[in-house]
């Protein structure tokens, strides 16, 4: 899955190749309605934007992540270029997501110079 991640922090490419489309990969993170936008949002029962896949954190950061079933996530942080994959069995994950981005951000710019 940190390949997955890197593959999307370098926009679709790897070692100089282009895999999925740059489009694609800028089209896949980006909400692309109204309902779909972070934060708080009469449409939505979630606070979390969503494009392909991807969730974005309600405090837009440039940072997107895709949420697997009982707590896994696969976390790309774009600015600081760094990828983080979660691995989990917690069938009670729904509760802290935030919690959880928070944690990955906090890892994030820990682990990076930027």
């Amino acid at each position: 899955w940190a390949r997955f991640g890197r593959l999307y922090l370098e926009g679709g490419a790897r070692e100089g190749r282009q895999i999925v489309p740059a489009g694609w990969v800028a089209a896949s993170v980006n909400p692309s309605a109204p309902h779909l936008q972070p934060g708080e949002n009469p449409a939505s029962s979630w606070t979390f934007g969503y494009g392909y896949k991807w969730w974005i954190p309600e405090d837009p950061q440039g940072d997107f992540l895709a949420i697997g079933v009982w707590g896994q996530y696969v976390y790309v942080d774009p600015v600081r270029e760094v990828v983080i994959v979660k691995t989990s069995a917690d069938p009670d994950f729904d509760d802290s997501d935030h919690e959880t981005v928070a944690v990955l951000r906090a890892i994030a710019q820990a682990a990076s110079n930027k």
